[in-house]
């Protein structure tokens, strides 16, 4: 039996030798999943990272999602802008590098603005959640965006404030911001003051730490009915509070950058019948924002804000539409075919050949410490007493 066992051992091991050779061939045939790289770049830090950091989560959701199915695996590269024009520069340099197809980004129009040489140069493609400002409208470039431009939203927003009786107006815009801030709070003033209103102190500030009461003394100088506040959602609230404290009865209105959950949670009492421009319904029934909405609570600890929702949105749109386009130079002739409809949580888009679309926003007014759709709290104010 031993020698019997012994000369079977080199019969064995030839089978063995047989079988990896043949095997190789196989394997090579079931190669891994090709790697998409796409990148993010937003401020993480400092006075806008309440914009970065829902629009990474949002992000990186998106990338969570599509690993989840067949096909390509996806790696998200995040750069933190730190909301400086020579960083982000560097950002869009390390992501182009690095082998990025697109990048979700900027989140600022501050950013966007400064941003876009560097994607030019790399020929990288940018798809921004939140960047709306008009000097990037209508430009023939690699900028892409899934927001309304910001002037449609202004005037609106001015007329709105008109029609509720206010007379008189005061802005105030954060300039680190000065892209979005200056085009929304002109837009705004010009609708207003062109149906009758006046408009009277603008102001605009550029520090880190601002005095608020300082500025909402000079806002009030002027006596105006309504103050409108562009600024992030952070200094909106302190605003408004500063702004309350000395004037209770004036109207507030707020732009789309300040309208979400945290304004409101800062704000408290002080935001009571603010008027907000929304850019998105975050209470709509739609099955798969609710979907989303449930999926990012349980991944990140709390709701998703408009950030998030069009980050995820732009990820699963560039995803979408690089896959149709086979290469990163062919993907911003499919996203700037107006005839095509890419995917959204609330509703499709649809890119003009500029890259800008053009969506539906949502006036609501604060009560109760929730965003209520003005058009329900008009309808209840005119419902006949029972």
């Amino acid at each position: 039996m031993a020698a019997a066992s012994a000369s079977a051992r080199p019969v064995r091991r030839r089978h063995a030798l047989l079988a990896t050779v043949f095997a190789l061939p196989l394997a090579a045939c079931q190669r891994a999943p090709q790697l998409v790289k796409v990148g993010f770049v937003g401020g993480l830090s400092g006075s806008v990272a309440e914009l970065g950091v829902q629009g990474r989560n949002g992000a990186l959701l998106a990338v969570e999602t599509l690993n989840q199915r067949d096909g390509p695996r996806y790696e998200l590269l995040v750069q933190d802008d730190q909301q400086d024009a020579q960083r982000i520069v560097a950002a869009i340099d390390a992501l182009a590098r690095d082998g990025a197809a697109f990048a979700i980004g900027p989140m600022t129009s501050a950013m966007a603005v400064a941003a876009l040489p560097a994607a030019d140069r790399h020929q990288l493609p940018l798809i921004s959640p939140t960047a709306t400002t008009d000097e990037l409208s209508g430009r023939k470039d690699l900028f892409f965006r899934v927001g309304t431009a910001a002037a449609i939203g202004a005037r609106q927003l001015g007329e709105q404030l008109h029609r509720r009786g206010m007379a008189s107006l005061a802005i105030v815009m954060d300039h680190k911001n000065r892209a979005y801030s200056a085009g929304f709070g002109v837009a705004a003033a010009e609708r207003f003051a062109a149906l009758g209103g006046q408009v009277g102190g603008r102001i605009g500030y550029e520090e880190r730490s601002p005095d608020f009461g300082a500025i909402a003394e000079q806002l009030l100088a002027t006596r105006p009915q309504a103050v409108l506040i562009v600024t992030g959602v952070g200094d909106a609230a302190l605003l408004a509070q500063q702004l309350r404290r000395r004037q209770p009865e004036v109207q507030l209105a707020v732009s789309p950058w300040a309208a979400n959950a945290q304004f409101l949670q800062v704000g408290a009492r002080a935001v009571e019948g603010c008027l907000a421009l929304q850019a998105l319904d975050l209470d709509s029934p739609v099955p798969a924002y609710v979907d989303f909405r449930n999926r990012f609570k349980t991944r990140f600890g709390d709701l998703p804000a408009t950030p998030a929702v069009q980050s995820y949105d732009a990820l699963m749109v560039g995803a979408a539409a690089l896959a149709a386009a086979g290469s990163r130079a062919a993907l911003p002739k499919q996203l700037s075919d107006p005839a095509k409809p890419w995917p959204g949580l609330l509703g499709e888009y649809r890119f003009d050949a500029f890259g800008d679309t053009e969506r539906p926003l949502h006036l609501a007014e604060v009560r109760d410490g929730r965003f209520v759709p003005a058009a329900a709290v008009a309808a209840a104010a005119s419902a006949p007493a029972r």
